[in-house]
């Protein structure tokens, strides 16, 4: 039996913890038990483990949460260390930049055999300023010495990783999110729930409502097509912001998370990503899914999972975005076939299985070695 405690910052709605549930839940139980220790989570964007009955233990510290501070990261670093002391894990596979830099260090400081670290984007552009990037950059290229093995949600984060001297080629895999299964609802019985209209094309912003996700440039975009519903669902540090702005346009309606993201995508006729920087992003793993075609900038790796004028529409710009919407929204059959298409690729191409046995293989290969 292998022991592995996962570490993350904190367990919000988002890619991070829909991977890390599939692991809790689609792992052998007669080969790995599991444990998470994460960060408290933030109220305003949601804990993701909250309605979900995972079968591992959860252990909650509040200085892993996202806010630094000297004194509270060495108080972090100290009682993970006391944490991993007593469980003994084979494995600490950690998870989020924060995470990722306490975790890794309290497992060295334990003499835990095997670090992992997963890499669900990266901090390399669009988040700090040039200084606090090359300091993260550094810390990163020093942990990279005592990470056994980094696995990146997607090639082209991979490729900026390696470039970047942060992990090296035979160290380091990719590996990409799984898409289940999603059942599609009736569109106007979707609506109807939502409290959106039945009528006309709705636009669907779905993600976290910070600077990165550029959720201002999502209603920029509703302002240039007053003729379509805009939708954004979501929430995060931004919200209040998003909702004044939102109040200005009349097309546009902000609602918060909702359990049932297949009842969200079930509603929308098309999904928007404006995002400065992604990994892979989980919400057009979904969308595909439900068969909800995409426009997106071309950011991460959206392009390792959308394939441009096949399941959706990747533009180069900003400038670009409300073209490519206004040519989905007036063609009812484009939209119909790129659906299908996305369905119909992203369960190959997200497979659960191999994300699974890829995990699984990895685990077993290093605490063998």
């Amino acid at each position: 039996m292998i022991r592995v405690v996962h570490v993350l910052t904190r367990t919000n709605i988002g890619g991070p913890s829909v991977m890390l549930v599939d692991l809790l839940e689609g792992l052998d139980r007669q080969r790995f038990t599991q444990m998470v220790v994460r960060g408290a989570p933030v109220a305003s964007e949601g804990d993701y483990l909250e309605s979900r009955a995972v079968s591992a233990e959860v252990i909650t510290m509040g200085g892993l949460r996202r806010s630094l501070g000297i004194v509270g990261e060495i108080r972090s670093l100290f009682a993970l260390v006391g944490t991993l002391r007593s469980i003994g894990p084979d494995i600490v596979h950690t998870h989020m930049a924060k995470a990722g830099v306490i975790g890794r260090i309290a497992a060295v400081l334990t003499r835990v055999p095997v670090r992992v670290h997963t890499y669900h984007g990266h901090l390399l552009h669009g988040y700090f300023s040039p200084v606090v990037t090359r300091i993260f950059t550094t810390v990163e290229r020093l942990l990279r010495i005592v990470t056994s093995h980094a696995m990146v949600v997607g090639e082209a984060t991979r490729r900026d990783l390696l470039q970047a001297g942060v992990v090296g080629e035979q160290q380091s895999s990719t590996i990409l999110p799984a898409a289940k299964p999603l059942r599609r609802h009736d569109q106007r019985v979707a609506r109807t729930s939502l409290g959106l209209r039945g009528e006309g094309v709705i636009v669907g912003f779905v993600g976290r409502l910070t600077a990165i996700k550029r959720p201002d440039r999502f209603l920029q975009l509703a302002a240039t097509a007053p003729e379509l519903t805009f939708v954004v669902v979501g929430n995060g540090p931004l919200h209040d912001d998003i909702a004044r702005a939102a109040a200005t346009l009349p097309n546009v309606t902000l609602l918060d998370w909702h359990d049932d993201v297949a009842l969200v995508l079930s509603a929308i006729d098309i999904i928007v990503l404006t995002s400065d920087n992604e990994g892979v992003p989980l919400s057009l793993i979904e969308a595909a899914s439900v068969g909800v075609p995409v426009v997106s900038l071309d950011v991460g790796g959206v392009r390792e999972i959308v394939e441009d004028g096949v399941t959706g529409i990747v533009v180069r710009d900003e400038t670009r975005l409300a073209t490519a919407v206004s040519r989905l929204a007036s063609d009812t059959a484009l939209r119909q076939r790129m659906g299908d298409q996305a369905r119909a690729l992203i369960n190959g191409r997200c497979s659960m299985t191999r994300y699974l046995e890829a995990h699984a293989a990895l685990y077993e290969r290093l605490v063998a070695r």
